[in-house]
């Protein structure tokens, strides 16, 4: 785990210098998020909202931006950033080629697999297309990285930016952050059943990638197909930074008139800034996948 946190700090140090270089100069961002990463893509338009806050930001579907949006508004945008998962790849190509042809400077930034699988087709050397790739295991863990220090070096001199900076260097922490999370862990490698925050969205795609059955804490139709089984569940483990504990504390109270106990609520809360806290939930996944 100490190996993978620090691989994951280098390649998002090299990812994010590109990225500021860029992002200074531009005043449009589109993240384009295919399959299960718009957790990611949210992380990180929030974060580059605070640091820059006149930046035009907006966040979109792979599948609905490609041909429904980017043909009529190619030329109002400075930059595209791409994130996907291994799964939609067929998403992935499309939106390439529509970029492409739409002559929009972008960074996709994928994982290693998708990379290596269509490198033929994609090491074409595409005009204004940068194409970055990241270890599959690590792929999350340093885009969370990327969008922090990107932050940080765009918008240093913004306190609520600044205060960031203490966080970013995980690979010394690893092992105090598993053994104050040994109890989630411990959940998480018999229990297949999360709940998580709308700041932990990430950690939830990284453990549906894993293949657990995840829900977002209030968001419909998926979370409400918890309300009907919840009386049959042995534990639910909630993901959640300490800053959403009344609207945890809400669900908990929901539940338990539904039929759950209150000792079968598995309660990972995370005490750091929101921001942080997806990479201290994203460390105890992998330390739970990575080990089984």
């Amino acid at each position: 785990m100490v190996h993978a946190a620090k691989k994951a700090e280098e390649t998002s140090e090299k990812i994010s210098l590109k990225l500021a270089n860029i992002i200074r100069n531009s005043n449009t961002v589109l993240l384009i998020h295919c399959g299960a990463t718009y957790g990611l893509a949210q992380h990180m338009l929030s974060i580059l909202k605070i640091s820059k806050p006149q930046l035009s930001l907006t966040a979109m579907d792979g599948d609905y931006a490609y041909n429904i949006l980017l043909p009529y508004i190619a030329e109002t945008i400075d930059l595209a950033i791409v994130f996907s998962d291994i799964v939609h790849e067929k998403t992935l190509t499309r939106l390439l080629q529509s970029i492409f042809l739409n002559n929009i400077k972008s960074m996709f930034i994928i994982p290693n697999i998708l990379y290596e699988k269509h490198k033929m087709q994609w090491n074409r050397g595409f005009e204004n297309i940068n194409i970055i790739e990241i270890e599959n295991n690590i792929y999350r863990l340093t885009l969370l990285l990327t969008a922090m220090k990107t932050g940080i070096y765009i918008g240093e001199s913004i306190t609520r930016i600044n205060r960031m900076k203490n966080e970013i260097e995980i690979a010394s922490i690893v092992e105090e952050i598993i053994h104050r999370y040994k109890y989630a862990i411990d959940a998480l490698k018999t229990n297949k059943n999360v709940v998580v925050s709308k700041t932990m969205i990430p950690v939830g795609e990284y453990l549906e990638e894993h293949n657990y059955n995840v829900y977002i804490m209030n968001e419909t139709p998926k979370y409400l197909l918890l309300s009907n089984f919840i009386n049959t569940l042995n534990v639910l483990i909630l993901i959640h930074s300490s800053i959403e504990d009344h609207i945890v504390n809400e669900f908990i109270v929901d539940s338990i008139r539904k039929g759950l106990r209150k000792e079968q609520f598995v309660n990972m809360r995370i005490n750091t800034d929101p921001f942080t806290a997806p990479l201290y939930g994203i460390l105890v996944s992998m330390t739970t996948t990575l080990n089984n």
